[in-house]
């Protein structure tokens, strides 16, 4: 026997009583005193952030002209800033409180329309415009590899043929490409890769497969739901014999309906600590054939009958990484900017404690006023650091991007790779010692703003989570350490070898550009710092020479425990060690670079500016 069930009885729906509060004159009368005395020691934060800026002691225009290029450039920078702003499809309101699928959407269309408004704004040169857009849209989104890496690679490793065949399309969002690499078993160490392309010559074709699950590619971003095609790393097979990993281009969706193609499983990862904006996603091959003519051929090469033509450099192929790493040292740049100029800000219009007291700079503040929180030492010495290595950063990327595209100009017209070491171990290294820098820096920003640092709306929950990853990808920070020790063993063993025999050390071996420092000093004890003693803290030359000899001591204590060991038993004997030395290295690299960017400049600045300059590099890292 069945019995009906009864529903359970509606909620009736009550209207929201409104009661009105009514204040009466008498009760405003006794609290006004009170109010009174509480306003009569405010300070509006507007009028104090616009005080400031009015007793700058320089002319922040020209800085920012020359940090833009120029004043051209700022007015161009300005311009797209202001047509982003007016376009509605970039707009952030709202951003805060977006759920992931809807975060994923709205920046997915922003990059979707930043073609349109760049081609708007200038016809003739859309892509500086759109990089502009990019830099202003600040928020990673499914199209980032496709601009920041799929292009690159093509363009790095396609030869010709390959180069008109794909970048048309890419150029039109016809396709949008990802990069995938790191696997679910392996991620720095590429010569591990499980993924196989392995050679039919019968077929001309190549077979993509993941034998294992730790094949599986993992994190490419794009890869969750955007992408159409793949530029995927993979072990070449030809002829029986490990070629190492090569780069092949692999169509994963159908242009139709963007459906994975068939023997193609590819999917999101789900949610991440930050970033996720970005579709990060995994993908597998079941012995999915590929033309020959999917592997990219600029240097490495497969005949039809599967012969095998090794690149004329081992580590040719390492240009597009090496362009990647240098993005990355660019964005360290931008991010630690916006971080400081947050916490900058919130310190110039946060009053706290102490009022009419003693300011750090000597002077007394505004009586019955609290201090701002600026006006406090720990607030300098925790933040004024940061501001100084944002411009150290800035500098650096211009160097790195200039020394780059110096390699690729002579490398591609003269077949000339000898400068590849040198720029392998400096990318690497800047890459782990900025991403390093920057994350922390911007962790200690948030601390200066107190509780409301923590609010979403602060902005440096979202400038972390996104900015974070930059320490991991692209290469275990530790292990690009290592790449870059390995460059300056080669270096010391070159120097001391040379000493021996009383000659001057070949520029093929190393000691030159970044690494020529490890040439100077006595290679054993030397004068102790004098900063502070016969020199004053801000002589730039001596803080140079000090930096120089914390970096080459170690460098050469480390290469004389080393002995004759070879490169792999060297590091892996001493690594803490070597990692300490590279990172010393670094710290030379970038503030060689800002004395020299700096000397450059101020020429072509005012006094005023210039002398705001020299202080600069002058600030010690943050404690």
């Amino acid at each position: 026997r069945r019995t009906a069930t009864m529903a359970p009885a509606p909620v009736p729906q009550r209207e929201p009583q409104v009661i009105k509060h009514i204040v009466d004159d008498r009760t405003r009368a006794i609290q006004k005193p009170s109010s009174d005395m509480i306003t009569a020691h405010q300070a509006d934060p507007t009028e104090d952030l616009r005080r400031e800026r009015s007793q700058a002691s320089f002319p922040s225009r020209e800085l920012a002209a020359l940090m833009a290029g120029g004043e051209a450039q700022l007015k161009l920078r300005e311009r797209i800033a202001d047509a982003v702003r007016a376009d509605p499809v970039f707009s952030k309101k709202g951003k805060y409180f977006m759920e992931r699928a809807d975060l994923y959407r709205t920046t997915l269309e922003k990059y979707l329309a930043l073609p349109r408004l760049a081609t708007a704004i200038d016809p003739n040169d859309p892509i500086t415009v759109g990089k502009i857009i990019r830099e202003l849209i600040d928020e990673p989104g499914g199209l980032d590899l496709h601009l920041g890496m799929f292009i690159p690679t093509i363009q790095g490793q396609g030869d010709e043929e390959q180069r008109k065949h794909w970048l048309p399309m890419c150029t039109k969002l016809q396709i949008i490409g990802t990069y995938a690499q790191t696997e679910l078993g392996h991620g720095t160490y590429i010569r591990g890769l499980e993924t196989t392309a392995t050679y039919d010559a019968e077929k001309e074709q190549f077979i993509i497969h993941s034998p294992t699950l730790t094949a599986t590619k993992w994190w490419p971003g794009g890869m969750g739901k955007t992408s159409t095609h793949a530029v995927v790393m993979a072990r070449l097979i030809t002829h029986g014999r490990d070629r190492g990993p090569h780069a092949f281009v692999v169509q994963i969706r159908r242009n139709e309906d963007h459906q994975t193609m068939p023997g193609v499983t590819a999917g999101d990862i789900g949610p991440k600590m930050g970033y996720n904006a970005v579709d990060n996603g995994f993908l597998r091959f079941d012995h999915v054939r590929v033309p020959r003519r999917a592997m990219l051929m600029r240097y490495s090469k497969v005949d039809p009958d599967g012969t095998f033509h090794p690149p004329p450099v081992a580590k040719a192929s390492y240009g597009t990484m090496v362009f990647v790493r240098s993005d990355i040292v660019m964005n360290a740049a931008l991010y630690m900017k916006k971080a400081v100029t947050i916490a900058m800000r919130y310190n110039l219009v946060r009053r706290q404690s102490n009022p009419g007291g003693e300011k750090a700079s000597g002077g007394v503040g505004q009586k019955g006023l609290e201090l701002q929180v600026i006006d406090y030492q720990h607030s300098q010495r925790s933040l004024f650091p940061i501001l100084a290595r944002a411009f150290a950063f800035h500098c650096t990327s211009d160097f790195m991007r200039r020394m780059y595209f110096r390699y690729e100009k002579v490398s591609t017209r003269k077949g000339d790779f000898s400068a590849l070491p040198e720029l392998h171990a400096t990318s690497s290294g800047l890459k782990a010692y900025c991403s390093w820098a920057t994350k922390d820096a911007i962790e200690l920003c948030r601390l200066c703003c107190g509780g409301h640092g923590f609010m979403m709306l602060a902005g440096f929950g979202t400038t972390f989570g996104n900015y974070a990853p930059n320490a991991t990808y692209e290469g275990d920070n530790n292990v690009l350490c290592l790449q870059t020790a390995r460059y300056l063993l080669k270096v010391a063993r070159a120097v001391a070898k040379a000493a021996t025999r009383g000659v001057d050390v070949p520029p093929e071996e190393g000691a030159q550009g970044t690494s020529a420092y490890i040439l100077e000093g006595g290679g054993g004890l030397e004068p102790g710092c004098q900063l502070g003693k016969s020199v004053g803290l801000r002589d730039t030359e001596a803080a140079l020479g000090a930096f120089a000899h914390a970096a080459r001591r170690q460098i050469l204590a480390a290469a004389s425990r080393a002995g004759t060991l070879g490169a792999d038993a060297a590091m892996s004997r001493d690594m803490v060690a070597w990692i300490k030395a590279a990172k010393a290295h670094c710290a030379y690299v970038v503030l060689l670079n800002f004395v020299d960017a700096v000397a450059e400049s101020k020429p072509r600045v005012s006094s005023a500016t210039a002398a705001v300059m020299d202080r600069l590099p002058s600030l010690p890292p943050p404690a």
